[in-house]
């Protein structure tokens, strides 16, 4: 009887699993994952001398960041416009993750931290398309003032906030993180 019962349960428990294993299965929407970057590069031109630009690159976000080229040495009290952009080298061919971000515009936005405060300001000029009451800034391009002369830090962040974005960094997740040192003299 024992013997029974248990090849009973056996046998109810493979057709209740055969029964949910059907062909008529629903695919399920992939999720919105981060954007996988291993370069940033900052590119900042003095709006008053268009010909002058300082470019610093961060290498190798995803393993031992290589900040030996990641210096901002800027003039003390200019205004520079900026430009963002971002690679992802783990795939062949490298893929523009900033590419991306545009097509994503309203699922990014960049957050520009200067340490400390008043060594610049940081304004981001670009908008996404998202509906009342945005749209929101996006930050892959920008506006930056300098003050007087100083060093510090500049912390670049990359929120990713699918179905999130409100103008704030508070939702989301990070895409990047990272710092460029700025010298302004």
């Amino acid at each position: 009887m024992k013997y029974c019962k248990n090849q009973l349960i056996w046998l109810v428990s493979v057709v209740v699993l055969a029964g949910a294993c059907t062909k008529d299965e629903q695919n399920v929407a992939p999720t919105d994952d981060n954007e996988a970057i291993t370069t940033a590069t900052l590119t900042l031109t003095n709006k008053a001398t268009p010909t002058e630009s300082i470019t610093a690159t961060i290498e190798n976000l995803n393993t031992t960041a290589d900040f030996s080229k990641a210096t901002l040495n800027l003039k003390a009290n200019t205004t520079y416009t900026g430009v963002i952009g971002l690679l992802d080298k783990t795939k062949t061919p490298v893929l523009d993750a900033t590419e991306e971000i545009k097509e994503k515009a309203n699922e990014h936005l960049f957050v520009y931290t200067p340490t400390p405060s008043n060594l610049l300001t940081v304004t981001l000029t670009d908008k996404d398309t998202n509906p009342s009451p945005g749209p929101y800034p996006i930050g892959l391009t920008t506006e930056i003032k300098t003050g007087a002369a100083g060093s510090g830090k500049l912390k670049v962040v990359l929120r990713h906030q699918p179905n999130a974005k409100n103008g704030t960094p508070t939702p989301g997740s990070s895409d990047l993180d990272t710092d460029f040192t700025v010298v302004v003299q």
